[in-house]
């Protein structure tokens, strides 16, 4: 099996970012020193939208100016240090303010679609340029912000006009409804693999232009998210260390239709190594190897990275490597398309 561990580095987009260090640098060297003995890279997306609306306001604000600085440098430590960084949207920052202190989110541009086609292409081919000035070669890979990638025509314009090949952002049988984020899935089976599209980020076909990579999924019992939220509970009065993030922000808030149905109903979760979430991991890569997919595509954040996770993680790679399975970067799958 070949394992494609991702991680969005973003910070976080509820009602507090949190901090660069804590969120991106400090999380980000935990994350990489779990994997080295094996050798294993991350693709990191790159919420390059960000990095350029800092960017374009740092003039009047010297934290955002260290913050850019910081950022630059970490992202080409990273791509020197053979990690694969590539392209992350998050429209809302373009709209979003900065008063000295704190970030004003503007949640009304949180997705592509809520942009006009011309404004999203244009969004996108800015903080590309910004990204691939910073690495000195181009991205070529996308994940959507909010895994809300519809509507492919949408999609696709943005793709053509940025020179963009493969995508990572479909969770396969899912969908979601919120001010925030929009999506269905629920076509795309969960033994779907890498795959060619075109016209439908859904539909395979096989002299697509564009390349498909979706994150790897697995069934979760509600009575795993009844211990999540009663962990997350505990945390805030007991404050666990091992458990706790090293992000320092607020996440956007969860819909409330998805929290019921996570509580009462058997989901398809993403194969991820966030917090707790990671004790699953093993399992879910046991069911893609009985599904006989080729690609086992990982989900993560380094600002939801914990001590516990970050251990966990390390003992996966482990017993991964010694399984026979091989690590891959996204830009080495696209090469061998």
């Amino acid at each position: 099996m070949k394992i494609l561990l991702t991680l969005d580095y973003e910070l976080f987009l509820g009602s507090r970012t949190g901090t660069v260090e804590h969120c991106l640098i400090e999380p980000m060297e935990h994350l990489q020193k779990a994997v080295e003995p094996v050798g294993a890279k991350f693709t990191v997306f790159v919420d390059a939208t960000y990095l350029l609306r800092a960017s374009q306001l740092s003039i009047g604000h010297k934290q955002l100016a260290a913050d850019v600085e910081q950022i630059t440098r970490h992202i080409r430590q990273l791509d020197a240090a053979g990690h694969d960084v590539q392209l992350h949207i998050h429209p809302h920052w373009a709209y979003s303010t900065y008063d000295g202190g704190e970030w004003r989110l503007d949640h009304n541009h949180y997705k592509l679609c809520d942009l006009e086609p011309d404004a999203a292409c244009q969004l996108t081919a800015q903080a590309k340029a910004l990204l691939d000035e910073t690495l000195g070669h181009p991205t070529r890979a996308f994940r959507a912000g909010g895994f809300s990638a519809q509507p492919t025509s949408l999609l696709r314009q943005v793709f053509e006009r940025n020179s963009l090949v493969a995508d990572s952002t479909v969770c396969p049988g899912t969908s979601y409804n919120s001010s925030q984020q929009r999506y269905d899935y629920t076509t795309v089976p969960a033994t779907s693999d890498t795959y060619r599209f075109g016209d439908d980020i859904c539909q395979p076909q096989s002299d697509g232009p564009f390349t498909e990579v979706p994150i790897s999924m697995h069934e979760v019992s509600p009575l795993f998210h009844w211990r999540l939220a009663f962990n997350r509970v505990t945390n805030r009065l007991v404050k666990l260390p091992h458990h706790h993030t090293y992000g320092d922000g607020i996440a956007v808030k969860t819909a409330s239709e998805s929290i019921v149905a996570r509580l009462t109903s058997r989901q398809n979760c993403q194969a991820t190594i966030d917090g707790l979430k990671i004790a699953f991991l093993g399992d879910a890569l046991r069911s893609a190897k009985r599904m006989g997919k080729g690609v086992f595509t990982v989900l993560g954040h380094p600002k939801l990275a914990t001590p516990y996770s970050v251990e966990r993680l390390a003992a996966f790679v482990e017993r991964a490597a010694s399984s026979g399975d091989t690590f891959i970067t996204i830009s080495q799958l696209i090469d061998k398309q």
